[in-house]
Parts: C-alpha cells; sequence; structure tokens
C-alpha cells in the first residue's frame, strides 16, 4: 500500500504506521503518481481526492482500464468527497467478480 497527498494525508497514515508515502503538491502528484504506478509492489494506491481530480485525462483512462493497483482517492481535510468509486465496485474492479454478491 502506498499513499500519494498532501502534508495532512501523509502524516495521518504515517502516524498510523505506514512507511511507504509520498508528500507532494498538485503540481507534482501526476508526475508522482507515474513513477509510483511503474514500480508493480504496490497493489492499493490511496490519493488525494482533489490532486487526483486534476490529472490528465489519459492518465485517468489508463488507470480506469486498470485492475492492478487500486486507486482509493481520499477526501482532503475539508471532508467533501466530489466524486469516487465506491470501495466495493474498487474491489470489483481489481478482482473481477463481486465479493458481496449473494449466489
Amino acid at each position: 500500500m502506498m499513499v500519494i497527498g498532501d502534508a495532512p494525508l501523509v502524516t495521518g497514515f504515517r502516524l498510523a504506521g505506514l512507511e511507504d508515502c509520498v508528500q507532494t503538491t498538485r503540481d507534482r502528484f501526476q508526475k508522482d503518481l507515474e513513477a509510483v504506478l511503474a514500480k508493480p509492489e504496490y497493489g492499493i494506491l490511496v490519493v488525494n481526492e482533489q490532486m487526483f481530480n486534476g490529472i490528465d485525462w489519459r492518465l485517468r483512462k489508463k488507470l480506469e482500464s486498470m485492475a492492478y493497483p487500486v486507486v482509493i482517492p481520499m477526501p482532503d481535510v475539508s471532508g467533501t468527497s466530489v466524486e469516487g468509486d465506491e470501495i466495493r465496485t474498487l474491489i470489483k474492479r481489481a478482482l473481477g467478480f463481486d465479493l458481496a454478491a449473494k449466489k
């Protein structure tokens, strides 16, 4: 798991014990995200939602077509979510099936 975002997001995860964090700015976010995507060892990327919404549409399309890693946008310190998939949808995309579906 890797976290990419602003100081409050990264600090929160570091305080929780996660060491793999990249503190970045809006200007550097896309470059930092692309660098982390090149590393196959990360299966989950937690990113700042506001920064994530500002990435280039081509990178967004690439991420939407990838099952791995799962990218989880987290709201910034204001706490309001602009957009984002539900965790269930992200897991379904990563695994290829719905864990919560009843048969």
